[in-house]
């Protein structure tokens, strides 16, 4: 044997015919390519080649392929454990409280408040001179309100500011409302025309301020601008329209078109609710008032009017007696307005859940017609109140019948 013979295995030279000869330099031939998987019989699950049968593999957790069975049809793949479970929605936050910061803003804003209505008060002097040091403590004050207001919407931050600005702002534009009505009370023929202005001045302000901060107390001190200046038109323009006679449907008539009106608007704004309901409020005031002036006016007529009849003095000269008004007519108008009005609150309470719409529709029936019945002279007020009752009964009756056949189907 030579020295390149190897020590073990065939001889050199042994080789058989047509194999080639592996020179010493060459690379190790490659691995051996990894087993298959031997298909298996599905009923019994054993291989389907002769041998002993492998031991069976441990049940797998269950698990999701990503992207699908590798190329080359084997099952080879990487498994990703099951994907966490989402944690629980966490519930709704609560509206921030303004806290203690709102503490001394409203006692400071109602300090300020009162210094601006005593010098308001105190302003004209006995021969109606305007008194300046009381006038211009009230200008001082209001001053300081809006500044305030104007200071925080520039630099505050967070609730605090939205606070300082709505509180002394409101407070402010009232204010400046009342310093001027005072300041130009004794002009010659501000009669005429102030109320539009204070009213116009009070309504802008509001609006300003509604729109830079949306707080629903800039939206009430609109309406009252809006309303002063509604009370000066109806004064002018409303109540000189029709008869006499007809003035208690007008002036019904004229408060439930502004509480319309302001309702309608006030429903496209964030603060529909309070805008709604301060119209309302103001509704519900207004034809009662109405009403009341009607009796009162009944009740005086009644005692100076005297009877409709003829009588002569002793010269022979005939004269007629003017009877009480009839304000028959006028009642049963004041009776749909206040229905039209309570079954709009009713439907604004549905569709938006606030309970001062129902509390309105509550008490606008509640209210008026008792003291409709007072002018009307009713001589039978229990067939009226039977006649309620029942129309009030059957439809909680009909309410109350829904809610049990609805039980008795659940069950």
């Amino acid at each position: 044997m030579t020295e390149d013979a190897p020590s073990t295995g065939t001889p050199q030279g042994s080789e058989p015919a047509g194999t080639p000869a592996t020179p010493a330099w060459s690379a190790p031939p490659p691995p051996p390519p990894p087993p298959t998987l031997t298909p298996s019989d599905s009923s019994t699950g054993r291989p389907l080649t002769e041998g002993p049968a492998p031991a069976p593999a441990a049940p797998a957790m269950e698990t999701t392929m990503v992207g699908g069975p590798p190329p080359g049809g084997t099952a080879t793949g990487v498994l990703d454990p099951p994907p966490p479970t989402p944690p629980a929605t966490p519930a709704a936050e609560k509206p921030r409280r303004p806290g203690m910061g709102l503490f001394p803003i409203v006692v400071g804003v109602g300090l300020l408040g009162a210094a601006i209505v005593l010098e308001s008060l105190r302003s004209r002097k006995d021969n109606n001179d305007i008194d300046w040091s009381n006038y211009s403590v009230g200008l001082a004050a209001t001053a300081a309100l809006l500044l305030f207001a104007v200071l925080a919407l520039a630099l505050g931050s967070g609730r605090g500011r939205e606070e300082l600005v709505t509180w002394p702002g409101v407070a402010g534009i009232l204010g400046a409302g009342a310093m001027l009505g005072v300041g130009l009370e004794e002009i010659e023929g501000g009669e005429d025309w102030l109320a539009y202005l204070i009213g116009g001045v009070v309504f802008v302000l509001a609006a300003i301020g509604y729109a830079a901060i949306r707080r629903g107390a800039f939206a009430v001190t609109a309406i009252l601008g809006l309303g002063l200046a509604y009370i000066q038109l109806s004064d002018d323009v409303l109540v000189d329209i029709g008869e006499d006679d007809d003035q208690a449907i007008i002036a019904a008539a004229t408060v439930a078109a502004f509480v319309l009106v302001v309702t309608a608007v006030g429903w496209l704004l964030r603060s529909r609710a309070l805008t709604g309901i301060v119209a309302g409020v103001i509704g519900l005031v207004g034809i009662n008032v109405v009403l009341l002036v009607v009796i009162v006016s009944g009740v005086f007529a009644g005692i100076f009017g005297g009877y409709d009849d003829t009588y002569s003095d002793t010269a022979g000269t005939f004269y007629v007696a003017e009877g009480p008004p009839d304000y028959d007519n006028d009642v049963y108008v004041i009776f749909g307005i206040a229905a039209l009005l309570t079954l709009l609150w009713a439907l604004a309470a549905a569709l938006n859940g606030n309970p001062g719409f129902s509390v309105l529709a509550i008490l606008m029936p509640a209210t008026v017609v008792p003291s409709g019945t007072f002018v009307l002279a009713v001589e039978h007020p229990t067939w009226w109140g039977g006649g309620l009752a029942l129309a009030g009964g059957l439809l909680l009756a009909a309410v109350g019948l829904k809610q049990l056949l609805g039980r008795k189907r659940q069950t």
